[in-house]
């Protein structure tokens, strides 16, 4: 029972760690993972070293060697007659609708409380300095911006949960270029993820149970429909024999 609470605890701690994904942008595009208070860069990548790059070299060649080589069985296998196979049953396009809506559905909603529930955008940060030598066209392109934002945001805040957020859009009419800083943190819990995947996988397994199910009957339908129409044609034939 111990070990159980102990399995049951760890698990717990495990589905309360944080994990998200920062990216800012000055200039260039930094992008870091956050897992808890580790954060670890992802981009800019890294120059890699000599032995990396032999390493990679020496895998293309690999693959290469054995994409080759099944290659040559394949045309091996090609030249040995087959039987030819029995033509499968083509399914109307009523049949292919019918049995991807409830998959639709389910990712609809897979993708919704993700978005909305599950994802969270921790910080939200902009500041742009616009730039311009024509001080009416640098106010309207101000204008244009905020409107821009202002147009953006609600969208956003409809999808997204949106904890913090800052955006600063001013005209700089002393500079010659437009300075642009964005920073966006993107984070999740495991655990709640962990449990939305669970749940949806379950609803995913009944859907799949249900389509098989459906074919399964379909199928004997079509069975017992094959076998009375033969059985009436077989009939009508020894009609036939006994008048004649």
């Amino acid at each position: 029972m111990k070990v159980l609470l102990i399995i049951l605890g760890v698990l717990l701690l495990i589905g309360m760690i944080p994990v998200g994904v920062m990216v800012h942008y000055h200039g260039e595009v930094t992008v870091k993972l956050v897992v808890a208070f580790l954060r670890i860069g992802i981009l800019p990548q890294k120059p890699k070293s000599r032995k990396q790059l032999a390493k990679e070299a020496a895998k293309k060649e690999k693959k290469a060697a054995q994409k080759k080589a099944k290659k040559k069985q394949q045309q091996a296998q090609s030249l040995i007659a087959k039987p030819p196979a029995p033509p499968k049953p083509k399914k109307t396009l009523t049949d292919t609708v019918s049995g991807l809506v409830p998959w639709a559905k389910l990712g609809v909603r897979f993708v919704g409380e993700f978005f909305h529930k599950r994802l969270c955008i921790r910080r939200l940060k902009i500041r742009a300095a616009l730039a311009g030598g024509d001080p009416a066209k640098l106010a309207m392109s101000n204008g244009k911006a905020w409107e821009a934002i202002g147009t953006a945001l609600p969208i956003l805040e409809r999808a997204f949960i949106i904890k913090e957020r800052k955006i600063v859009v001013y005209p700089d009419f002393l500079a010659s270029k437009t300075d642009l800083e964005a920073e966006v943190y993107i984070r999740l819990r495991v655990g709640g993820l962990v449990l939305m995947v669970f749940r949806y996988g379950f609803r995913a397994l009944k859907i799949l149970l249900a389509s098989k199910k459906a074919a399964k009957a379909k199928k004997k339908a079509e069975a017992a429909a094959a076998k009375s129409e033969t059985e009436s044609e077989q009939e009508k034939h020894t009609e036939k024999v006994v008048s004649a």
